[in-house]
């Protein structure tokens, strides 16, 4: 009876250790991770091995310095928001693919507000500095405003960029149903070739679709459409059409195909149309609020700055024309930008062998960071203008100004210096890529119409080459046709062998994508290739059709934006500087007369001190070097927030293509800014020497 028990022990034991070999065998296949939604809450949940690598792709650590003082408030100070409040951070967060809480959002904003009170207390009841602390509570309230709101930027930000890829989307869904009229294996083929949100975005959805959130494809693609069709009608009318082409025959479907890239084509030139149009008022009002009315205000500077000596002080102007005024132009300019439509992405680089990442330049075979380069370009300016204005008395106003000068000539150079070996190399690769893009159609017709004519496609391939000989791209096919002829290799082969395919020196997910289908096509038939290639080839052109429609569209407003950065703006600045000195010289000299003819003169006149000069009287409360560097940062300010302002319009959200407008604008603006300031200063210099006679009498 005992051993009875005891061999029932064993067999028990023996059955528990199986199933805990089984469990470990399953949760081998599986492993745990936060879901997307569960970043948050801290909930976690078990995923195949295939979705965990999905939310590897998709997950953000907190590197960010938002992301990590986010986590950092939410310990010192977690603050709950309301429930309507909880809900928008919560949708904002998700679509930015940020890794915060909703708490930590408002704990942050909710620590600079308190800091902010605390610093602003003691100048109001110890300093009774109302102005200061005016300016300094406008300050607190703009960076509080702008801590609550980025979230909103990011998702906003991220869902442009998704918008940006749905033109390719949709091309690649045709491409690949004009093979396999399978809407399911399009949506796939396209997340696969896609880059950034959008690919995230398809993949989620076939996941949901997987995993069983949706009970059909025809659901989740419902549920997936219903997001976008307030925002851009145009993909979801195509979508529409691909999924209709699905239950068709081969000429309707194909027609249906035809239909929905015509579709989200046209939309997009009719909608960058209508923007176009829109974009005169903006432009307008960002001349007047950033040039006209700032130089207007310089300008009166000096008059009104002898009645409001004792209210006005350098750092009050400093915040206000540095810090304010431009903060007020970024706000306008992203309002402006938000109504842009998108229309197509920039090409990917990243896959590029030997591109260094943003902020790195790539130096033999190494990665080496840029600032050291920035720093060192600016420090003998930046050191010999602040040497300078110290080593100099302050009466010599001339010298005073063009020290000034060198100082903003060095940290303008600094920046410029950055952005442009930021921007240089990417710049190269990507103009390189885009070119092949671009000839990448031509390319595809020449073929087509060689295989068309009966002739295999390894013999087509060097007819193709003679048509297009001219061309950048003839090179990618004449090195296929090497790769064929020299080493025996397949078409197939000669361009996506691991070791000397073609398609590693030209890293186009596009081409990538097109080829795929070449080939695959190849294996139905010679006359499918044919088709194939010709039905391709009028894609790409239409679609470059439309770039180059849009190009022509915005090309008066750019032009313009440009001109303004790179010539007037600049040029008005380094005058102003000149005829400020002017108007304060006549001052002082007025001041002098009117106060040997008569007693009664106004104070504020009569007892002019120039520049603040006098130590403590009353005066200009700012030196003219003071006056010129703040004149001068604002230019630097302005050329990079229209930049800014070029770029997003032009190319939509671009990292590298902003830090090029930025390097072309920069330079040219401190060129311009130095030399007319020079030829004014000039020009004026024995007028101010005449002015200044009767302070040494």
């Amino acid at each position: 009876m005992f051993r009875k028990k005891d061999k029932d022990k064993k067999l028990e034991k023996l059955a528990e250790e199986i199933k805990k070999e089984r469990i470990k065998k399953v949760l081998s296949q599986v492993k745990p991770k936060l879901d997307i939604s569960s970043y948050t809450t801290g909930e976690e949940k078990f995923y195949t091995s295939d979705y965990y690598q999905f939310l590897q792709e998709i997950k953000k650590e907190p590197k960010t310095l938002f992301e990590k003082l986010c986590w950092k408030a939410e310990k010192i100070l977690r603050v709950k928001p309301d429930k309507k409040t909880k809900e928008k951070l919560e949708s904002e967060i998700a679509t930015g693919y940020l890794n915060v809480t909703p708490e930590g959002v408002v704990s942050l904003t909710s620590l600079i507000l308190i800091f902010g009170l605390l610093l602003i207390i003691p100048l109001l009841i110890f300093l009774k500095d109302v102005f200061s602390s005016l300016l300094f509570t406008l300050l607190v309230l703009g960076i509080a405003w702008y801590t609550f709101t980025y979230p909103s930027r990011v998702s906003r930000s991220i869902e442009v960029k998704m918008a940006s890829d749905l033109v390719l989307a949709v091309l690649y869904m045709v491409i690949y149903m004009r093979t396999s009229p399978n809407l399911e294996g399009a949506l796939r083929f396209a997340s696969d070739n896609l880059k950034g949100p959008l690919s995230w975005d398809l993949k989620k959805l076939l996941w949901d679709i997987e995993v069983g959130v949706y009970p059909s494809l025809d659901v989740a693609i419902a549920s997936y459409l219903a997001k976008w069709r307030d925002k851009n009608e145009e993909f979801v009318e195509a979508f529409q059409l691909l999924k209709a082409a699905t239950g068709e025959l081969k000429e309707r479907r194909l027609a249906l195909l035809d239909e929905a890239v015509n579709v989200m084509l046209e939309g997009t030139r009719d909608k960058m149309k209508y923007y176009a149009q829109q974009l005169r008022m903006p432009v307008m009002l960002v001349y007047a609020m950033g040039v006209m009315l700032p130089v207007i205000g310089l300008i009166m500077f000096p008059i009104v700055a002898i009645f409001m000596s004792e209210l006005i002080r350098p750092i009050m102007i400093f915040i206000g024309y540095d810090i304010l005024l431009p903060a007020f132009l970024l706000w306008y300019m992203s309002n402006v930008l938000q109504t842009r439509p998108a229309t197509f992405s920039q090409p990917e680089i990243k896959e590029v062998k030997g591109i260094p990442p943003l902020g790195k330049i790539k130096i033999g075979n190494r990665f080496v960071s840029i600032i050291p380069f920035a720093v060192l370009a600016a420090l003998p300016f930046v050191f010999f203008g602040i040497i300078g204005i110290g080593s100099v008395p302050p009466t010599n106003v001339s010298a005073q100004v063009l020290y000034s000068v060198i100082l903003i000539f060095g940290i303008g150079i600094g920046i410029f210096v950055y952005n442009y070996l930021d921007a240089s190399q990417k710049m190269r690769v990507r103009k390189d890529i885009e070119r092949i893009e671009e000839e990448f159609g031509e390319a595809l017709f020449q073929l087509g119409n060689q295989v068309a004519s009966g002739r295999p496609i390894e013999t087509a391939v060097d007819y193709a080459i003679e048509n297009m000989r001219n061309l950048k791209i003839a090179e990618f096919f004449r090195e296929i046709s090497i790769n064929m002829k020299k080493l025996g290799l397949t078409f197939s082969q000669a361009i996506f062998d691991e070791e000397i395919g073609v398609i590693r020196k030209y890293p186009s997910r596009l081409i990538r994508s097109i080829c795929n289908v070449i080939i695959e096509s190849s294996k139905k038939s010679v006359k499918l290739v044919a088709l194939t290639m010709l039905t391709l080839s009028r894609y790409l052109k239409g679609v470059k059709m439309v770039k180059e429609e849009i190009r022509d569209m915005l090309g008066e407003t750019l032009t313009s934006m440009k001109f303004l950065a790179m010539f007037l703006m600049p040029m008005i600045a380094g005058v102003t500087v000149t005829m400020a000195m002017v108007i304060i010289q006549i001052l002082y000299n007025l001041s002098v007369q009117i106060s040997e003819l008569s007693a009664t003169a106004p104070a504020g006149i009569a007892g002019l001190t120039l520049w603040g000069w006098s130590g403590g009287g009353e005066g200009i409360p700012i030196t003219p070097a003071g006056f010129q560097f703040i004149v001068g940062l604002y230019s630097i300010e302005t050329a990079i927030l229209l930049a800014f302002f070029i770029n997003r319009i032009e190319n939509g959200e671009d990292a590298i293509g902003l830090r090029g407008e930025i390097a072309n604008i920069l330079i040219s603006s401190l060129i311009i800014y130095v030399f007319s300031w020079f030829v004014t200063h000039t020009v004026f210099a024995p007028i101010i020497q005449n002015i200044m006679l009767p302070m040494g009498a």
